[in-house]
């Protein structure tokens, strides 16, 4: 057992030598030597002194004589409990009568020191006990350290293994989210150019157009969805998400959640079946908007990995801690017992087979995830295996809980938009004048078509040059401008508007278009000189009321009559 050296107790010095006048003479060095006290246990024998170290108090140190009856020192020494780094628990000093190879070889097998009997005195032998149990406790700290480096260091390489790891999964993961993002905006975007394409060759034919037009319709909406998800997931990391609380029937939301699914199930031959009981209205707070989207994305879910002939049960039950438990039930593929601790990840799916056959990002139960907690409730997913089906069950409580973060005023906003979409289209514009700027050529025929619907007298240019050349010879009511153009961008265009031919906002109002969705991005924007800002894929009712406010025509008249476009 190691020693603790405490300078206030004796020292207990073990004494081993078969030379009685020897042992005399050693202790009368270490008593002549210092003032410290000591406490001397003698042996005569090799084997007295092991028994004495296993079977009495520990020792400061050992005093032992080379050659004993029953043994040398070596002996003595091989004998000795050492710790794990092969270091003696008990320090050692040798008396011998000869210093030479048999001394040296004392130290090579674990002694400490060693004094020649013949210049045996106060000095040597104190000076030797004392070196002797210096050492051992310097031995001991340089392992303790060196043993501290080792795990310091072994820490450092499983870190940096960990690192590296994660580094390359998440890695392959990016890989694979790019390649199937890649695949999920190039299905309808194969449909929208090829049916366009057929557009272009069969004008005549109004059932083909109507097919043509129904599919890149359908298509275009499947990328909005997909860039919605990635936006909304986006939102949702940053902490930008706010949800519109209000009293709600939660069964009329299933039902509307159901029937918007229904003729893709009809489709595939899938039963939705909706069971909330006793049919009272369950009453809770939350946002309407997303929990449809909640339910919508299960039952999505569901039905992508159910076959035909398969069945989908939506149930809702009020509990008695406050809660409303929401079951999303299928008899579909069934998910395996592996992949389920992955089931609300971002950007996972089961195999890469499976995204192929049945598309998707991988985000879809993540969003529902995050959604249900920001309403506060959770959501778990369980399945008996594969080709048994899958649950989900959404707990919701009855009671809004406090949401914190966010941009209030632009959630509230859009949510606005969104509800006045149709009234805006009614806005009259007929007398305003705009200049439209934007270097893609479609999104300037389209915002022109918009804006001539409403009766605006629209000049489309399709450079910041061009632009400013026009707004030398004739000045609009209301410029509109894209951001990112070659060469001179949106924020070089308002700049010399404002600084240079001096048109401030309210001789000049603009408005700012762009694909970039933040709101850092807006606010730079109406920084920068803008009055508004309008987001790319352009929404009509969102262009007509930017443009319809600056030139104080935002109220929306029930009667303005339907324009035909010039």
């Amino acid at each position: 057992m190691p020693v603790t050296y405490d300078t206030d107790r004796p020292w207990r010095i073990l004494l081993v030598d078969d030379n009685a006048l020897d042992r005399a003479d050693a202790k009368a060095a270490l008593l002549g030597g210092h003032d410290r006290r000591y406490q001397f246990v003698e042996a005569t024998s090799a084997n007295e002194a092991m028994h004495l170290c296993a079977s009495s108090a520990p020792f400061d140190c050992m005093i032992l004589d080379f050659f004993l009856p029953d043994g040398d020192a070596l002996d003595v020494l091989a004998r000795l409990p050492c710790d794990a780094d092969r270091i003696p628990h008990l320090p050692v000093v040798i008396l011998t009568g000869v210093a030479g190879t048999e001394s040296r070889a004392s130290l090579r097998h674990g002694a400490q020191d060693f004094v020649g009997k013949a210049w045996l005195g106060r000095e040597s032998l104190t000076w030797a006990v004392e070196n002797a149990i210096e050492r051992r406790k310097i031995a001991r700290e340089v392992m303790a350290e060196r043993h501290l480096m080792d795990n310091q260091r072994q820490y450092l390489f499983e870190a940096e293994r960990t690192a590296r790891l994660e580094s390359e999964r998440v890695a392959l993961l990016k890989d694979e989210f790019l390649a199937t993002l890649s695949h999920e905006l190039r299905t309808p975007l194969a449909v929208i150019v090829g049916w366009a394409g057929v557009l272009q060759r069969a004008q005549d034919n109004p059932a083909t157009v109507k097919r043509g037009v129904d599919a890149i319709a359908r298509n275009a909406g499947l990328q909005a969805k997909l860039i919605n998800d990635l936006l909304d997931m986006n939102r949702i990391v940053t902490g930008k998400l706010i949800l519109d609380l209000q009293r709600l029937d939660l069964s009329a939301l299933l039902d509307s959640a159901a029937e918007f699914l229904r003729p893709l199930a009809i489709e595939k031959g899938v039963a939705i079946r909706i069971d909330t009981h006793d049919g009272a209205p369950l009453e809770l707070d939350g946002d309407p908007i997303r929990l449809q989207q909640i339910f919508a994305n299960l039952l999505g879910n569901a039905l992508k990995f159910t076959p035909g002939g398969g069945a989908i049960t939506l149930t809702a039950q009020r509990r008695n801690d406050g809660q409303v438990a929401v079951t999303v039930r299928d008899n579909g593929e069934g998910i395996d017992a592996r992949f389920l601790p992955q089931l609300f990840t971002r950007f996972s799916q089961e195999n890469s087979k499976a995204a192929r056959v049945h598309g998707g990002l991988g985000i879809g139960l993540s969003i529902v995830k995050q959604l249900t907690e920001l309403h506060g409730g959770t959501v778990s997913g369980d399945s008996a295996g594969v080709g048994q089906g899958a649950t989900f069950t959404v707990m919701l409580p009855l009671r809004a809980i406090e949401q914190v973060g966010g941009d209030v005023a632009d959630t509230v906003a859009q949510a606005e938009a969104e509800a006045e979409a149709d009234q805006l289209m009614l806005i009259d514009l007929r007398g305003v004048s705009v200049l439209m700027v934007d270097d893609n050529e479609d999104i300037l025929e389209l915002s022109r078509r918009v804006l001539e619907e409403r009766g605006a007298a629209v000049v489309t240019v399709n450079s910041v040059v061009a632009a400013l050349a026009q707004l030398s010879a004739v000045r609009p009511q209301v410029l509109v401008s894209d951001i990112s153009m070659p060469k001179l961008n949106g924020y070089d265009l308002i700049r010399t508007v404002r600084n240079d031919m001096r048109l401030d906002e309210h001789m000049l109002p603009a408005v700012a278009m762009s694909a970039f969705a933040r709101p850092l991005d807006k606010q730079r924007a109406l920084q920068a000189g803008y009055q508004a800002y309008v987001i790319k894929p352009l929404q009509p009712h969102l262009l007509i009321r930017a443009v319809a406010r600056l030139v104080g025509r935002g109220d929306v008249s029930p009667l303005a009559p339907a324009l035909q476009p010039h």
